[in-house]
């Protein structure tokens, strides 16, 4: 499989109308969904003394690659420059987009960030084509997210999962647990498809994440030698894709 390289923005520097989270390191562990529970006995009694900055919702989010699948097979091939591009809203309806972030995930190496613009969308998924979306997409996200659009032209995936949010009481080392996976393929529909979801693996997904610098990875290793879990590589858009019948 040929791997085509993805263009993206620098790193965060100084370039302003757009949200920029800091340089970060992130670290996920997939377990079975069966150890839930028991993911969130650990956290209790972690001695991290993890706190809870936000109640549970819904996550929705709309994935978009380039012509040639740029995005994915930079991840399949391991490629450690790569992004990828996503719709992002909250709610429990997956049907209905409200608002929303247009935002550019990157990542150089272990490094990561996300960029990100605000989007002012009311839309039904049920009732439009991807034409008029990706239209009404671009109408919404400004000069730069015309640019990351069509860069990313392709609606690839659709997916939605419940996370649980937790912190350091410092907010330095952050954990999220996401559980309830559902994903849909888009790559051979002209509408949304949220009707045929893809047949993935039963998993919760922890996930760690914090800032790049020595002192909060130390905290960060600290944590993770606490959990007794293996970390592993995993990503929701990619294991979203290969579960779809016609991916080659």
């Amino acid at each position: 499989m040929a791997v085509t390289s993805v263009s993206h923005s620098p790193a965060p520097g100084g370039t302003s109308g757009i949200q920029r989270t800091p340089l970060r390191r992130e670290v996920k562990i997939p377990v079975p969904a069966g150890r839930y529970h028991d993911v969130l006995a650990w956290v209790r009694l972690h001695p991290a003394h993890w706190r809870s900055p936000y109640p549970p919702r819904q996550i929705n989010n709309i994935y978009f690659d380039t012509p040639t699948y740029a995005g994915l097979k930079a991840n399949l091939a391991g490629i450690g420059d790569r992004a990828k591009l996503r719709l992002r809203w909250y709610g429990e309806s997956l049907a209905h987009v409200v608002g929303g972030q247009l935002e550019l995930k990157q990542k150089r190496g272990r490094i990561g960030w996300k960029e990100s613009v605000s989007v002012d969308l009311d839309v039904d998924l049920g009732r439009i084509c991807w034409s008029d979306l990706s239209s009404t997409l671009a109408g919404s996200a400004g000069a730069l997210g015309r640019r990351w659009c069509a860069e990313f032209p392709v609606p690839v995936l659709i997916n939605a999962y419940r996370r649980d949010y937790y912190a350091t009481p410092d907010g330095v080392v952050r954990l999220t647990v996401d559980r309830d996976l559902r994903a849909f393929g888009q790559r051979s529909t002209a509408v949304p498809n949220l009707r045929a979801p893809e047949v993935s693996e039963d998993l919760a997904i922890i996930e760690l994440k914090a800032p790049e610098d020595a002192v909060a990875l130390m905290r960060l290793d600290d944590a993770l030698s606490n959990l007794p879990v293996t970390v592993g590589r995993y990503s929701k858009y990619v294991s979203g894709v290969l579960a779809t019948p016609d991916f080659v």
